[in-house]
Formats: structure tokens, sequence, C-alpha cells
């Protein structure tokens, strides 16, 4: 039982610790940040692949040329930069392409401003466990054990009535 224990407290506490990796990635939604990772190289080198971004929503006359912004496009969310602004919406374009967006962004598809924090890495993590949602029962019943077995006794089972 001993060495079962010892697998079960180390499992803990790598359950913990991405629970509190989780809690600093979230943190910053108390200010009404939204995070998003990023998936493709399109705003290199500005944001690599892996990267966890804010975003926050803002008035139309707070975007400008030159900011970041999240929008909305079918079902993903895009984060290019601004490149002008053209009958109230936005021509956008990543970084490291050589050509604007197709369409124009109205403001209506915007998400948000993309803020200065930028949390490299992490990003792949997040996808993952995101796309295990089963992981989330692993990291459950590891806790829930790791409880038991602390709370356990060692030794000899005591029972409520006297032996004769």
């Amino acid at each position: 039982m001993g060495v079962l224990k010892i697998i079960v407290r180390i499992l803990s506490y790598i359950c913990y610790a991405v629970i509190g990796v989780y809690a600093l990635i979230c943190a910053p939604m108390i200010t009404g940040a939204k995070p998003v990772v990023v998936l493709s190289g399109s705003m290199r080198p500005t944001f690599e692949v892996g990267t966890i971004i804010y975003y926050k929503a803002v008035p139309q006359e707070e975007i400008q040329k030159d900011d970041i912004i999240t929008y909305q496009m079918g079902n993903e969310l895009v984060t290019h930069r601004v490149k002008r602004i053209e009958n109230g919406d936005y021509i956008t374009q990543g970084d490291a392409n050589n050509i604007e967006d197709g369409k124009p962004v109205p403001y209506s598809a915007v998400q948000g401003r993309v803020g200065g924090l930028a949390i490299p890495i992490l990003g792949y993590g997040v996808t993952f466990i995101n796309n295990n949602m089963w992981l989330f029962i692993v990291i459950v019943v590891i806790l829930l054990a790791e409880f038991l077995l602390s709370n356990m006794k060692s030794g000899k089972i005591s029972t409520s009535e006297k032996e004769n």
C-alpha cells in the first residue's frame, strides 16, 4: 500500500499543478479579458503558435490602425492586425502574411482587442486538455484516490466492538 500511496501522491501533485496553471490562465478573466490559444503562424513573430493571448471587448471608436483584434469568422476566432479602417469595417492581415485578409471585418464580428498579456507555449497544454476532456475525469479520480488514501488509518482497521 505504501508504493501506491506514493504514486498517487505524486500524481496528485501533478494534478494540483495543472489546476494551479489553469487558475493563473483564467485570472485575467476577472477584468473581462478572455483567453484564446494561437493555433496558426499567421501572427508570427508577434505571437507564436501555442501562445495564450487575451482579448477584451472595446467600443468601436477605440479600435485603431495597427491594433490586434480577435474576431469571429464562421465558427473560428481569428486574431489579426488592423491594417486600415474603411467605412467602419476593419481590413486585417496576419503579421506573417503577405496579403490582407479577403473580407473586411465588421465591428459586429469583433470579439475584442488583444492586450499586452501573452503566455507562450502553455496553449499547447490547454488545447490538449480541452480536446481530451476525459483527462478531467482522470484528475478527479486521482485527487479522490489521494484523499481516500491519505485519510485511511495505517495498520489494523479498528472496530467498534471489543474483542473477548
